[in-house]
């Protein structure tokens, strides 16, 4: 009989279950590797795809999990560059090499992705597979709370590459969550010198503050713009969406010749703004989608602890507990919640 393992599986609107199921097999001619996971946590993403109604639709039977770290158990006769012991975390976005976009160097849009934990088995479980290409090594000193976020931390220092943040600037970041926060950490290392946050849990806000935000607002109770203005002069020079929703608000806050930059994917989010600010404010309107040639950037901002990333794990949790950790994070109670199966 297959070996059996336990794993945490959609199987349709609002319904995660705890489920044994086979541990996934390798083609032993292939570049593929068997990672036995250390630690796995729970994404945004992976809260959407449970909400009822669901924020982000998936097809049932899908072992959820995306964020990792962990070793390698076995390897495919193809796989070159890791050995058997390798301690490595997962870009969950294994692309194809062969589209247009892959050939253009933009991987993260490749016409073919196949994502861990969305589209195929992710790692809410002992062991999940992928292709040695989406692996990346990281230091055992690194602790496994803190690895988990080198998935989220690439995506942010993807975004940080586009808007360019110089020593000196002004940013506000909307939404205080692991990715908000992130941005806080590559700003701060960046030299920013001023960086708002606004975000509506308390929780969060009060962690903002602590993580070095310079002032945080409740856009519940207080007025966002009024705020800006009363700490900049001239309006930020950057403002980062990390809710998904924000879009208006930002392109009216942002100072003249200011960068605009949406990372939060909020489905179905409609904006409705007036372009002729765009046009006098001469702004700057980015998306910033996935990582990008940035993993490896993210490893070693891990391994230099220049982000203070272990921080922001503020619980730890088994398997069995997966559903309370979901909760923590849908009452915007919790950070990062890191799952150890």
């Amino acid at each position: 009989m297959k070996d059996m393992m336990k794993a945490a599986v959609f199987e349709g609107e609002g319904k995660l279950t705890l489920k044994e199921v086979p541990v996934p097999s390798i083609d032993a001619s292939s570049d593929e590797v068997l990672i036995e996971v250390e630690a796995v946590s729970i994404c945004g993403t992976d809260v959407s795809i449970v909400r009822v109604p669901p924020a982000f639709v998936i097809e049932p039977g899908i072992i959820l999990g995306h964020e990792l770290v962990g070793h390698i158990a076995q390897k495919g006769g193809r796989v070159l560059g890791l050995d058997v012991g390798d301690r490595v975390v997962v870009n969950p976005n294994d692309y194809c090499c062969a589209c247009h976009y892959c050939r253009s160097n933009r991987p993260n849009l490749c016409e073919n992705l196949k994502a861990l934990g969305v589209g195929i088995d992710g790692a809410f479980a002992k062991y999940v597979k992928t292709s040695e290409k989406v692996c990346y090594r990281i230091s055992d000193a690194v602790a496994p709370e803190a690895a988990v976020l080198a998935e989220p931390l690439a995506c942010v220092i993807n975004g940080t590459n586009k808007v360019m943040a110089r020593p000196g600037e002004t940013a506000v970041i909307m939404g205080a969550g692991p990715i908000g926060l992130l941005f806080l950490g590559m700003f701060r290392a960046a030299g920013v010198a001023k960086i708002i946050v606004s975000e509506v849990s308390g929780f969060r806000r009060d962690f903002a503050r602590s993580a070095g935000a310079d002032l945080v607002v409740d856009p519940a109770s207080q007025d966002l713009g009024s705020a800006v203005s009363v700490e900049t002069a001239y309006g930020p020079d950057i403002v980062v969406d990390a809710v998904g929703s924000q879009m208006a608000q930002g392109i009216d806050i942002v100072g003249k010749g200011g960068r605009f930059l949406i990372i939060g994917g909020k489905t179905g989010a409609v904006a409705s703004f007036d372009q002729i600010n765009v046009i006098t404010k001469e702004i700057k309107i980015m998306g910033t989608f996935l990582a990008n040639a940035s993993f490896e950037s993210s490893v070693k901002m891990l391994e230099s602890s220049k982000i203070d990333a272990l921080k922001m794990a503020t619980h730890n949790i088994p398997l069995e507990r997966i559903h309370e950790g979901i909760k923590l994070l849908e009452e915007g109670r919790a950070i990062k919640v890191v799952v150890i199966p």
